[in-house]
């Protein structure tokens, strides 16, 4: 099974992580000690250079007291349906 990597909705959930952190005025370094993670890594993942678990995405929510699917409100994701044969 090839390995599915959505390079959209990595940068969508990155700048949803970022836009929510900054609307509660929390800083990476705050939200990286309360999810267990490198100040750096937080930073990747609002940039878009690395991709994050489910399992800290819940993390996340709960880090900045939030409900997990308020991390998955995308402006837009283009849904991709396999093509006929």
């Amino acid at each position: 099974m090839k390995y599915l990597r959505d390079e959209e909705a990595i940068q969508q959930f990155g700048k949803r992580l970022k836009e929510i952190r900054l609307s509660k005025k929390i800083s990476q370094q705050t939200v990286a000690l309360k999810v267990g993670l490198e100040q750096s890594q937080v930073g990747r993942i609002e940039r878009s250079l690395a991709n994050t678990s489910i399992s800290y995405a819940i993390l996340f929510a709960k880090g900045l007291g939030v409900d997990p699917s308020e991390l998955f409100i995308f402006k837009s994701v283009k849904a991709e349906g396999k093509k006929g044969k």
